[in-house]
């Protein structure tokens, strides 16, 4: 690219920086406060310099939260995903992307409301929604989600939605009441009304970019022989790209006479998935019911049951059609607390299988989808509820443990133990086999010199031995640092590493399918 094209370019981001600045100057009644940054991040693989302007607004009980945050790379083009409001659709999606949060209360209020990025999401025991999270790809992944509760003596109603760019694709809810037959009871409800939501479709032709040979371009999607023309291109030719010129007739120059087919065998690819026609949804429902048998102030202990039922269909390795999904049942649970520790125990089965516990977790809307290969090489779609066909009956147990350190930090540990049947590609049915998660985290909840703030996770669900830390797509890996640099600046280290089979081949290779999101950054409060 020409130095003229950059020397452009430079002009406009500094005319956006000083905006930024500019605006940031205000001051309203509501006692506004700024927060800028400035640093570089990891965002689908390539590093962005960024200029950000994050203005918190309290007044009363509400606080409302902007990210507005401009990437350029080294040649100072502007990433244009987040300001583009070329149609009605990619504008709701900018606006909407440039709140962080708006919020009512906090969560023990018996009235709270929070709009945007949703760190943990439960509902009632966590049978089917436990720590749910929609910004663990933020910012590669930006959305903007809801949670409302509202509490009293008698009652209690929880809501959840994942993300308001995808018009509401995943909702919860939760209504428990205290004095139904004298006893405490919940029931919930979740849906994904599209499990494909959740993929990037750059040109929004219904077509998302995995399986789509021409993400930027709406009018093509397929391009069989890889030669970089699509198969509806009139400059194409040969869509096969077996030598053979597919049709005689007016594109090939010279030629003047009538339309001679000289392929009568071209070989294309399957036409890829259209999510805009083409839905998958997943629904499951849950009943709890929980009675406290000790409650004090330090001191308190309760015991519980769930039991849920997924609607959806899986597919059984066996017959080899779509089945009903499964049954999840914790005929017992307990809960603890002993001064500043919290320990929860159950006892878990799923009689026929097809089931998963927590199923909406913190990695949801990384295992949502998976990949697979056809005999054609042609990457397939497949959602998380088609995989649970593997899974016969299922029995376990679960343990968590949380300790708060006097006001210095908090740690979180949680295992997950079940035994039963799986199916076994290798041996082509179902084997007795251990299926476990292990869940840790550590964050630090008081300054400690100049380290404002740290925090550490780990997770990794559904293999046969966790600690043998083999990555596969339910692994997660994570650290926060915020380490003070004096006047009031706090240079800021984040970062998280997941993983995709991309190439569907049922392991993880290397740097390829490993996403790491890292962002450095200097904020500071003006």
């Amino acid at each position: 690219k020409s130095n003229l094209g950059v020397n452009m370019r430079k002009p406009r981001i500094i005319f956006l920086m000083m905006a930024f600045v500019f605006f940031g100057q205000f001051k309203v009644n509501a006692q506004l406060k700024n927060q800028g940054a400035i640093g570089s991040v990891t965002i689908d693989g390539k590093v962005w310099n960024q200029v950000a302007m994050r203005p918190v607004v309290p007044f009363g009980k509400w606080a409302v939260s902007l990210d507005l945050v401009i990437y350029f790379d080294a040649e100072g083009n502007v990433r244009t995903e987040g300001w583009d409001f070329s149609s009605p659709t990619a504008s709701k999606n900018s606006i909407i992307d440039k709140i962080y949060f708006v919020r009512y209360g906090v969560p023990s209020d018996p009235f709270y409301v929070k709009l945007g990025a949703l760190d943990r999401v439960d509902l009632g025991y966590g049978i089917l929604v436990n720590g749910y999270s929609n910004s663990i790809l933020y910012p590669q992944d930006r959305k903007v989600g809801l949670n409302v509760k509202t509490t009293s003596s008698s009652y209690g109603v929880q809501a959840f939605s994942n993300d308001l760019k995808e018009n509401l694709g995943i909702i919860g809810a939760r209504v428990s009441s205290r004095k139904f037959l004298g006893l405490p009871i919940g029931l919930s409800f979740v849906t994904d009304r599209n499990q494909y939501l959740g993929l990037k479709d750059s040109d929004r032709d219904g077509r998302p970019n995995i399986v789509d040979d021409f993400p930027d371009n709406s009018q093509w999607w397929l391009d069989s022989d890889g030669d970089g023309l699509s198969d509806s291109d009139p400059n194409e030719w040969d869509i096969d790209g077996d030598g053979i010129t597919d049709t005689l007739d007016s594109r090939i120059p010279g030629y003047t006479g009538e339309m001679i087919a000289l392929d009568n065998n071209i070989v294309r690819k399957d036409e890829p998935i259209n999510i805009s026609k083409d839905s998958d949804g997943i629904m499951a429902v849950a009943i709890d019911l929980g009675f406290p048998i000790v409650r004090n102030d330090n001191f308190s202990v309760t015991v519980y049951s769930q039991a849920a039922k997924m609607i959806g269909k899986t597919f059984s390795p066996i017959s080899e059609q779509e089945e009903d999904l499964g049954v999840g049942i914790i005929p017992i649970g307990i809960t603890s607390r002993f001064g500043p520790l919290r320990f929860i125990f159950e006892y878990r089965s799923s009689p026929d299988g097809k089931f998963e516990f927590s199923y909406w977790n913190r990695l949801y809307e990384i295992e949502r989808i998976s990949f697979l290969r056809n005999n054609s090489n042609q990457i397939l779609l497949r959602t998380k509820e088609s995989r649970l066909g593997k899974y016969g009956e299922q029995n376990g147990y679960f343990s968590s443990a949380s300790l708060i350190v006097g006001n210095l930090l908090t740690a979180n540990m949680s295992y997950n133990n079940m035994t039963g049947s799986q199916w076994s590609i290798n041996e082509n049915k179902f084997i007795d086999k251990r299926n476990q998660t292990f869940l840790s985290s550590v964050k630090l909840t008081k300054s400690i010199s100049r380290l404002q703030r740290a925090s550490i996770f780990y997770q990794q669900r559904n293999v046969p031995n966790p600690f043998k830390f083999e990555y596969t797509e339910s692994t997660i890996i994570g650290y926060n640092l915020g380490i003070s640099m004096g006047q009031g600046l706090v240079l800021n280290y984040i970062f998280r590493r997941s993983f995709r089979d991309y190439n569907a081949n049922g392991r993880i290779d290397g740097k390829a399918e490993t996403i790491d999101i890292t962002s450095i950054e200097t904020s500071f409060t003006f």
